[in-house]
């Protein structure tokens, strides 16, 4: 069945779901603008470069997964997608983000992982229901205050990108319970960290990290401490004294 055939078939049929994905797709035909019933729509591995504005006419949209294009502009006005709940944009080339983003206030998944974003809205602060996000493998340099407002994040992904420090506002995310932040430029972290109330999981390979905080030792959830290739010469003492009761596994080498 060709492209235009599955719209047409959906529109008939009122299906919630949609997927286009490897049709070499590279303008949006104007009839799927027509679905407003829509819930999930694939447009996964084609070859867009636009998201048209005209998206926000599927305002009914819970699910859209664009990955694997050749993505460069999103609409300013994709805030308009209320409903939109989880949004995969992951390996584009993307190098920003409207700011609009931030309006999409039922959003709890979203992974832009693998484009070019130099740096993203503070307004991703307002997604109060963000459970999982992923911008790893991107050209990230800081990360906004603002993400310390995420209140019920649980994962963050931020490996492999250009980040010199993380701020001490993402001790503020009390339900976080994986922080990924491998492959930056870290030298340390913020005394603050040891504020984290669940976090397990503690990522920081492949960083230019010479020191940890001590505070580190009160996170007690923490089980996991991944720590190799960087130039630390030894852990804070409590630390050291979980690791060594096993209460704590630290991984210093690769």
């Amino acid at each position: 069945m060709d492209m235009l055939e599955k719209i047409a078939e959906a529109k008939e049929k009122k299906l919630p779901k949609l997927d286009l994905s490897n049709y070499k797709i590279r303008i949006l035909p104007p009839q799927l603008f027509e679905l407003e019933h829509l819930e999930e729509l694939f447009l996964d591995s084609n070859l867009l470069v636009e998201l048209p504005e005209e998206i926000v006419a599927l305002r009914n949209l819970r699910r859209l997964s664009i990955s694997e294009n050749d993505l460069m502009i999103l609409p300013e006005n994709l805030g308009e997608l209320k409903n939109l709940r989880r949004l995969y944009l992951g390996y584009n080339n993307l190098s920003d983000l409207p700011e609009s983003v931030g309006e999409l206030s039922e959003m709890y998944k979203m992974n832009v992982a693998g484009n070019d974003l130099l740096d993203v809205p503070e307004s991703l602060g307002n997604l109060k229901k963000m459970i999982k996000l992923s911008l790893h493998d991107n050209l990230l340099e800081e990360i906004p205050s603002s993400f310390g407002d995420m209140t019920a994040l649980e994962e963050l992904l931020l490996d492999n990108n250009e980040l010199e420090e993380a701020p001490e506002s993402l001790s503020a995310l009390e339900n976080l319970r994986v922080l990924v932040l491998s492959g930056n430029l870290l030298t340390g972290l913020p005394e603050k960290f040891g504020a984290f109330k669940v976090l397990k999981e503690l990522v920081l390979d492949e960083n230019s990290i010479t020191s940890l905080p001590d505070s580190l030792a009160d996170v007690e959830t923490l089980k996991v401490l991944s720590i190799s290739s960087n130039p630390l010469e030894a852990l804070p003492p409590k630390l050291q004294e979980r690791a060594d009761k096993e209460s704590l596994q630290v991984v210093l080498e690769s």
